[in-house]
């Protein structure tokens, strides 16, 4: 690595002198994951670097005297057994420094590895935890109460709308009532309006009355009728009686243990099969109205029953007035007045199908409601024939008793918000 020349005809003393001329070490390549170089290898360097400028100096200003060749003669020795221990310092260095490059391209490799499987530990360790969050989270994410419920009722706007599970039942009551309601407006109606001197109460009266009945269907229809919620199923459920006796306004009522609900009923209330769950002062179950008909909404029930009987009879009047009025022109007939007035005929029949059934379905209601049954304790008990009534408190206290109260608040919040459970009510 090192060679020496001699050169002669030096300019000061003539004499020839000794040039010693350094070749530096190829520098070893820097591994990648090195940033910065060993400290060693710029010592040996810098120690290079000043061995090659005592070199130049040498040779800039040569000696021409013969006791300068003579020093430099027996410093030959001393030189070689320097380059000799310099350059098993700088092979040496060398090594080392290969060693180490080599040393620390093992340990970064090892070291990437090592942090490549943690980072994926990682990863699957956050991703796993992340999910279990997602799922905790999504389990107590809050809920409306009707959902999940075990009955067959359809909920609707949050659970404030309860309708049974033939809920299209009130959409076709509707239909049924709009059809011919339409018809008379547009066609008897307005001809009368336009008739009488008064024929703006009659237009008043006809719309208030179509209004009355609509809006009593949807409130019976789309209401809570008193679904009273199912309790937890007891330990002992095998050993408990099937009824028992509790006393009703001096008089013993038999109420029968629930095993769907499990619960003993309330007096008066019975379990829907239609909608599976225990209704409050059960009436019956009205296809029509597409729900049960409970303590909630009976008044309304009766409301919708009542109204769509005095429309009934209000509109077949007007018809019939409509088609009078034609006949007591000149020189026209019954027959004559009838075929000019073919929606007045229209209305007329289909009101006198009609009112069979809404008309007695009233009449029979009366009787009920002054007598405080239901329709469900009049088919099964028959209080007049065989059993004291213990819920009758006369005529007009059982008309009070349903209209001039207030409805009573639902036994369940179904628009109230609950967690997954459904054990605590937000």
């Amino acid at each position: 690595m090192f060679s020496r020349n001699r050169k002669g005809g030096d300019k000061r003393g003539g004499r020839g002198t000794e040039e010693m001329e350094l070749e530096l070490p190829v520098p070893m390549p820097v591994p990648v994951a090195c940033e910065r170089e060993p400290p060693h290898d710029r010592e040996d360097e810098q120690e290079n670097e000043g061995d090659v400028a005592t070199t130049s100096s040498s040779s800039q200003h040569p000696h021409n005297n013969d006791q300068q060749q003579q020093h430099e003669e027996e410093g030959e020795g001393q030189v070689q057994g320097q380059g000799a221990d310099e350059e098993n310092q700088v092979g040496g260095s060398n090594s080392n420094s290969n060693a180490n490059g080599k040393g620390h391209d093992g340990n970064t490799k090892h070291n990437g590895r090592e942090g490549g499987a943690a980072s994926g530990k990682d990863t699957l360790s956050s991703s796993s935890s992340g999910g279990r969050e997602g799922r905790k989270e999504e389990r107590e994410k809050p809920v409306r109460r009707y959902v999940g419920w075990p009955g067959n009722e359809k909920f609707f706007c949050g659970g404030h709308c309860v309708t049974g599970p033939f809920y299209w039942g009130i959409v076709g009551t509707a239909v049924l009532i709009l059809i011919p309601c339409t018809v008379f407006v547009a066609l008897v109606a307005f001809p009368l309006y336009s008739e009488l001197e008064n024929g703006v109460v009659l237009l008043v009266f006809s719309f208030a009355l179509v209004a009355l009945a609509m809006s009593s269907l949807f409130c019976s229809g789309c209401m809570d009728p008193g679904i009273i919620p199912r309790s937890p199923p007891p330990a002992n459920q095998g050993h408990i009686p099937r009824t028992r006796n509790v006393e009703v306004n001096g008089h013993m009522v038999v109420v029968r243990y629930n095993e769907t609900c499990n619960f003993y009923q309330p007096p008066r209330a019975h379990h829907c099969s239609v909608l599976n769950d225990c209704i409050e002062r059960f009436d019956h179950y009205c296809p029509w109205v597409g729900t049960t008909i409970g303590k909630r909404n009976y008044r309304f029930y009766l409301i919708f029953v009542f109204s769509s009987s005095i429309l009934s009879i209000f509109t077949f009047a007007c018809s019939a007035y409509l088609v009078k009025l034609r006949a007591d022109e000149a020189e026209t007939s019954v027959i004559e007045a009838m075929r000019k007035e073919p929606a007045a005929m229209f209305v007329m029949a289909y009101v006198f199908i009609g009112f069979w059934f809404v008309g007695g379905l009233s009449f029979f209601h009366i009787y009920l409601l002054s007598k405080n049954q239901t329709t469900y304790e009049n088919i099964r008990y028959s209080y007049d024939r065989n059993y004291t009534n213990p819920y009758n408190r006369g005529c007009l206290r059982n008309w009070a008793e349903v209209f001039c109260v207030r409805v009573k608040e639902r036994n369940c919040d179904f628009s109230a918000k609950v967690d997954s459970t459904m054990k605590d009510i937000i």
